[in-house]
């Protein structure tokens, strides 16, 4: 059974003049003036704090600040004020160390913080030796502790812990901690406090080497957000690295990134594949946007000549003499030589693509004639540049000479000739490009891949894409520049013009955002937006009713 009254000499083996203080039944040191509202113990001024106060701060403090630093908080107070109470025992007695050190126990018991036992005391600086242990009675801290949490993790009198190490600290001149090995808190039948120095601890004391330098949590939570910062930063440089080497890895294009599901591009696609192992010259024919400089730059990588240049040349639009100059360079335009600096030079040992070749002048077909007919044998042949010419136009060819193209040249220039579809007739093509353009705009702008909703998906297969592919790169643009970044591509940020112009307007094709895009581009006249979507004007009443659109 744990003793509950004995006489200080067993619990504390104290000189008499620290004794003398214990001897008495009441405290006639203390002294309390409820008129003036003060108290004090040994001429020290204090108050009267009572368990159920300790419980009610303890457990406030452990739910706004947590177990990690409410611990902190009550031993790096019980520390300072033990260093205190260790200067005023040095002073009142002398300067012995020994008394000093027995007098912390003593005065916690006046103050009726706890009744203290000391089990052992070895203290040697020379020999590096500190070892005290003091068994605690009737803790206040614990009983304290116990009211305030139904569970903590480990010691709970942190406060006490605190101040005997920093007591012991200021006496012996060291840093020394004091672990406490037995908790009434958890059952025990006292509390059981072990010091030593700092260096004898091993990893059990780290919690208390923390508290004595942890931070303000001001200044932590800006080292945090600091942290947080460089990691956002450290992450955003990251993935511009890894976007940037995925482009230097990936070719710009190559045959097998098209997006050819469609057995109208399939064939496309097959028949490039063949291309690209020679180099006869090849003429690309389609509407404005089908994507045939794209199909040039994938047969070039895909040949044998993917490692020299790609370029490319408009011809629509030139004044003969610019033009020639920007083909056959200064000094070629006149006698038709390849000059370095012309296109033609540039273009050695890779693919010159000619932008609506049916806009050349008839003169500089010739010229060109001259220098890509394989069978010619004159004075130029060994100015012959070594350049793959792949043509295209807009124009509808349906005869070989039809266009504007001279019959010699059009047969040296279309070898080869490939019909690129338009976007209208590619069907599930058109997802397969927006899903390409999606990952490539998100590149750029280092942001994640955002999905596309089924409306939205819908909505380009619907449309009838007069621009083709240029028309659906532009409005995957426009619809990612518009999303936050956070959600889905929704049907809402496409263009309006998309919305308007779908390939098949039926009556259940007539979504109100697509009503209501046709409203906004016609000024509210209903019967321009029914003209607009290709329906009655009774078709758009009805289903401007279905949706509660005035």
């Amino acid at each position: 059974m744990r003793p509950t009254r004995l006489s200080a000499q067993v619990f504390l083996e104290l000189p008499p003049v620290l004794a003398h203080y214990l001897k008495s039944e009441r405290n006639h040191w203390l002294e309390s003036s409820p008129r003036c509202g003060t108290m004090s113990l040994l001429d020290r001024p204090g108050v009267f704090e009572d368990l159920e106060g300790m419980a009610v701060q303890s457990r406030h403090l452990v739910y706004l600040m947590g177990v990690h630093r409410a611990r902190a908080l009550a031993f790096r107070c019980g520390f300072e004020q033990g260093r205190r109470d260790g200067q005023r025992h040095l002073e009142a007695f002398n300067n012995n160390v020994r008394l000093a050190l027995q007098a912390a126990p003593v005065y916690a018991q006046l103050q009726g913080r706890y009744q203290g036992e000391q089990l052992r005391c070895e203290f040697d600086i020379e020999a590096n030796l500190l070892h005290r242990e003091i068994r605690v009675w009737n803790n206040a801290e614990a009983l304290a502790q116990r009211m305030a949490h139904e569970d903590l993790d480990g010691p709970a009198c942190w406060k006490t812990a605190g101040y005997l190490a920093g007591h012991t600290s200021e006496l012996v001149g060291r840093r020394v901690l004091a672990l406490e090995t037995e908790c009434a808190f958890h059952g025990a039948e006292a509390c059981r406090f072990v010091g030593r120095f700092d260096g004898q601890w091993d990893s059990e004391a780290d919690w208390m080497r923390e508290a004595l330098r942890m931070e303000p949590l001001d200044k932590e939570l800006e080292r945090r957000d600091e942290l947080v910062a460089n990691a956002q930063r450290a992450a955003r440089r990251a993935q511009k690295a890894l976007n940037d080497l995925g482009r230097r890895l990936q070719r710009e294009l190559a045959l097998e990134d098209l997006a050819a599901s469609s057995e109208a591009m399939a064939s496309v696609v097959k028949k490039a594949r063949h291309l690209a192992r020679n180099d006869a010259p090849i003429l690309l024919c389609g509407e404005a946007g089908s994507g045939k400089e794209t199909i040039a730059k994938a047969i070039h990588n895909a040949s044998g000549r993917c490692e020299g240049p790609f370029v490319a040349v408009d011809c629509a639009g030139r004044e003969e003499a610019l033009l020639a100059r920007e083909l056959f360079g200064r000094h070629g335009a006149a006698d038709g030589v390849a000059a370095p600096e012309g296109a033609l030079g540039r273009a050695s040992g890779g693919t010159l693509f000619l932008r609506e070749v049916t806009a050349l002048p008839a003169a500089v077909q010739g010229r060109l004639l001259e220098l890509l007919e394989p069978d010619a044998q004159d004075e130029t042949s060994s100015a012959r540049p070594d350049v793959r010419l792949i043509s295209s136009t807009e124009r509808d060819l349906r005869e070989q000479t039809n266009g504007g193209l001279r019959e010699d040249f059009y047969y040296a220039a279309a070898a080869a000739r490939l019909d690129i579809p338009p976007l209208r007739v590619r069907g599930s093509d058109v997802l397969g490009l927006a899903e390409g353009f999606v990952r490539k705009v998100c590149q750029r702008y280092n942001r994640p891949v955002m999905e596309m909703t089924s409306d939205f998906k819908q909505a380009l297969l619907d449309c009838a894409w007069p621009g083709n592919v240029r028309q659906l790169r532009n409005a995957i643009e426009h619809a990612a520049a518009l999303a936050s970044g956070e959600g889905p591509l929704d049907v809402d940020l496409l263009p309006e013009e998309i919305l308007t112009t779908r390939w098949k307007h039926s009556a259940p094709a007539l979504t109100a955002e697509v009503i209501q895009a046709a409203l906004r581009r016609t000024g509210g006249n209903r019967s321009h937006a029914a003209e607009l979507l290709g329906v009655g004007r009774t078709t758009l009443w009805r289903a401007m009713k279905r949706f509660g659109i005035s």
